[in-house]
């Protein structure tokens, strides 16, 4: 009795691994290590909580089925009903199966973690754990060491938008869909005013790398000029201060004059995104704190996370309002929400023309930004200020795509009005890491070396370090 029991709970954890990495692999194509260690520790509240109830739903859904067929062919219940037997005999290999059961438990066991470690990306994160580099030590230059000349002050609005990738171009774009899903974003690529670099074409731009693969992880590479690789004894999970020794864009700015400000609408308080811009200098504004700025929010602007794209946008007009008015320049950083996994956030305001419900939020969150940087244009203070739209990493969904290889899918990345949009710089290889310098110099900072943390200015004509693009590449 106590060998079944013990049987039994192995059949029980076997299901659950099973049915978690079924739902990894149905919703997640790729994750690492890293990631589930940092949403472990860090992710605080604020999950958007249908996707705790889809992934409970799917998980319990996958593991009910998975221990019943276990149970069922480990215990016989075909056999007992004749079905998988012939004149009276278990078939083979059932009869075996049923003779060595525990030693096939333990089998099943061991490969089922195997499995689930492999979708999890440990064994990654062990190989290179164990490998001593100095690649950072070796090629990071520290922003505060260098000399940064501000002959201009240019106002700075940095929109950073959820999973948005050019991979969601048409195929005629470069892109790996067969209809128009982001039509705006692509056109925003040829604006009178636009900067784009890419390599062969422009649907091809930012490579996404280790440690900038998921949103927070993606604000810290944008913003600092390093890939997020956690010191969890330096960053205790109850510190109010987020990596607090880098010398980031918004601690740059904020010495020279500049009033730092984020908008999100995702509750700042996962991932610690609150944090590491309340540690660097920016006021915060987010669904939890609206009624500081006078704000309020109503049904209509309720989203998954916090609120929605449209009220994000409509918070910023009114903050623009206030903050160009100020003798000081601006840096405000906008942080869209809509386009997050599972499926993206459907509001009354979403344009329904496709079947899939992502595509139709693709389309409307497009819309939303196209809409807004041509307000933009329209205001006094345009000419003095330099817009920056990136996607903070690839779209995980497993189903977007027909073609799921990471190698052909870069994040979306366009400057528009910078100090200067000559097109001889456009032909370049980039990652997340390089936005820091290229954005210091776009806005008008004179940078010694054109290069800050691990990035280097894209205006430029300074050599990138290929290595650290192959280190830290997502394959």
């Amino acid at each position: 009795m106590k060998t079944k029991k013990t049987n039994i709970l192995i059949l029980i954890i076997v299901s659950i691994i099973l049915a978690s990495y079924a739902f990894l692999e149905k919703y997640l194509y790729f994750i690492n290590f890293d990631e589930i260690l940092f949403a472990l520790g860090y992710s605080g509240k604020g999950t958007d909580m249908n996707i705790v109830l889809i992934s409970i739903l799917n998980i319990s859904i996958n593991f009910i089925l998975i221990f019943i067929v276990l149970y069922t062919l480990f215990y016989n219940i075909l056999i007992k009903k004749k079905i998988l037997t012939k004149t009276g005999k278990q078939l083979y290999p059932f009869n075996f199966l049923n003779n060595h059961r525990n030693i096939f438990l333990y089998i099943i066991l061991i490969i089922s973690i195997l499995i689930l470690f492999n979708k999890a990306g440990l064994y990654e994160y062990i190989h290179y754990n164990l490998q001593e580099s100095s690649i950072i030590q070796d090629n990071y230059v520290d922003p505060k060491e260098v000399r940064i000349d501000f002959k201009e002050k240019r106002n700075l609005i940095f929109i950073l938008v959820e999973s948005l990738e050019t991979g969601l171009f048409t195929k005629e774009q470069g892109g790996e869909r067969d209809y128009d899903v982001i039509p705006e974003m692509y056109e925003l690529l040829s604006d009178e005013d636009a900067v784009v670099f890419y390599n062969k074409n422009k649907a091809q731009q930012v490579n996404m790398i280790e440690g900038a693969s998921w949103t927070s992880a993606s604000i810290v590479s944008n913003l600092s000029g390093i890939p997020l690789k956690m010191n969890f004894k330096e960053n205790k999970r109850n510190s109010k201060y987020f990596m607090k020794n880098v010398y980031s864009i918004g601690d740059l700015l904020k010495d020279n004059g500049y009033n730092n400000e984020v908008i999100s609408g995702a509750r700042t308080s996962f991932g610690k995104v609150n944090e590491y811009f309340y540690t660097h200098g920016y006021n915060i504004i987010d669904a939890d704190n609206l009624n500081e700025y006078g704000l309020t929010m109503n049904k209509n602007d309720i989203g998954a996370w916090g609120f929605n794209d449209r009220y994000l946008f409509d918070i910023a007009k009114k903050r623009l309002d206030i903050l160009s008015n100020k003798d000081e320049p601006f840096n405000l950083q906008l942080i869209t929400i809509d386009t997050h996994f599972i499926d993206g956030f459907k509001g009354d305001y979403t344009e329904i023309k496709y079947d899939t419900q992502f595509d139709n939020v693709y389309l409307t969150t497009s819309k939303l930004i196209y809409e807004f940087v041509n307000w933009v244009k329209e205001q006094d203070y345009y000419d003095n200020t330099t817009i920056v739209i990136a996607g903070d990493h690839l779209n995980m969904q497993s189903n977007l795509f027909k073609d799921k290889k990471l190698d052909n899918r870069y994040v979306y990345y366009c400057i528009i009005n910078p100090r200067t949009n000559s097109a001889k710089y456009n032909d370049r290889i980039i990652t997340a890491l390089d936005n820091y310098p290229t954005i210091v110099y776009a806005i008008g900072g004179d940078i010694e070396g054109d290069r800050l943390a691990l990035g280097v200015n894209l205006f430029s004509n300074q050599k990138k370090k290929n290595m650290i693009l192959n280190i830290f590449q997502k394959n």
